[in-house]
C-alpha cells in the first residue's frame, strides 16, 4: 500500500471526509484529495501530521514516540509525574482536534478506548527505543521469577500483562519493562537473538519514565498500570488487541 492508499484507507477508517481531514491538519480540501489520488506528494511534515491525527506512526520507520504515550497516560491519570515538552503538548493539540481529549488535555468521556488505541498504534512495542530481543523460551512470569530474586526492577506487560488483569487468550510474546536491560537479561538467563533473525522472541524494554509509572503486583508479579498494558496491547501483535478490548469490556472474556 503507497501513501495515497494510505491515508485513503485510514481516512475512510476514522470515519472523515477529505474536507474534515484538510481542516485538522490546515490544509486545503483539494489538497487531501489530491493527495489520495496520487496527483501529488506531501512533504515529509505534512505526511507525518496526517497520518499522526489518523492514528499511524509518525514517522515511517522510526522508533516509537514515547511522547504519545506519556500525553496518552496523563490524560487518564493527571496525578503522574510526567515532564511536559513540546511533543507532549503536540500530542495533545492533534487528539483534541479530533475530540479525544478536553482543553485541559484530559481524555473525553466514552472516547477512552480510542484514545489508548492510538496511542498504541503509534507507539507499537516493536519499535520501542532501546528494545531487545531475545531467543524465546522462558515465559514472562518465569523471567519476573527471576528478575525478583536478583533484585531487577521490571513490569510485565502486554499480553502476559493483560492475563493478569483479566484476559486468558495465552502469551504471544513475553514482554517486560525494566530498569537495566543488561542485568535483567544476565539475571534471566536470555540469549540475544542475532541481526535478521525472525519469530518468537523474548523483549526487554527499558524504562522510559512513563511506560513504568503507576506499576501494581498481582500474584506478586509486578505488572504495568492497566492504561499501559492496554496501550501495549494495542501496539502489539497477533491476538493481543483482542485482550486490549477484552481489559476495556469491549469483547467476552
Amino acid at each position: 500500500m503507497n501513501l495515497a492508499e494510505r491515508i485513503a484507507t485510514l481516512r475512510r477508517a476514522n470515519e472523515l471526509s477529505a474536507r474534515q481531514l484538510a481542516a485538522l491538519v490546515d490544509v486545503a480540501p483539494t489538497t487531501v484529495t489530491r493527495i489520495e489520488a496520487g496527483q501529488v506528494s506531501p512533504s515529509f511534515d505534512l505526511a507525518q501530521e496526517i497520518l499522526a491525527v489518523l492514528g499511524e506512526p509518525i514517522g515511517f520507520i522510526g522508533a516509537a514516540d514515547v511522547d504519545a504515550l506519556a500525553a496518552a497516560r496523563w490524560a487518564f491519570d493527571p496525578e503522574l509525574a510526567v515532564a511536559e515538552s513540546r511533543g507532549v503538548d503536540l500530542w495533545r493539540q492533534r487528539w483534541s482536534r479530533i475530540g479525544l481529549l478536553d482543553a485541559a488535555g484530559r481524555v473525553v468521556p466514552g472516547r477512552e478506548a480510542d484514545l489508548l488505541f492510538r496511542a498504541g498504534r503509534v507507539a507499537r512495542l516493536t519499535r520501542r527505543p532501546g528494545s531487545v530481543d531475545f531467543a524465546a523460551g522462558p515465559s514472562a512470569v518465569d523471567i519476573a521469577g527471576a528478575l525478583k530474586v536478583s533484585g531487577v526492577d521490571y513490569a510485565l506487560t502486554g499480553d502476559a500483562g493483560a492475563n493478569l488483569y483479566r484476559s486468558s487468550a495465552g502469551e504471544t510474546w513475553p514482554v517486560l519493562y525494566v530498569e537495566d536491560v543488561a542485568r535483567a537479561a544476565s539475571a534471566a538467563g536470555l540469549v540475544r537473538k542475532g541481526p535478521g533473525t525472525f519469530g518468537l522472541r523474548v523483549t526487554l524494554i527499558p524504562f522510559d519514565g512513563i511506560s513504568e509509572l503507576g506499576r501494581t503486583r498481582i500474584d506478586g508479579i509486578t505488572v504495568a498500570s492497566r492504561d499501559q498494558v492496554i496501550i501495549d496491547a494495542y501496539g502489539g501483535i497477533d491476538r493481543m488487541a483482542e485482550q486490549a478490548d477484552i481489559l476495556l469490556g469491549r469483547r467476552l472474556a
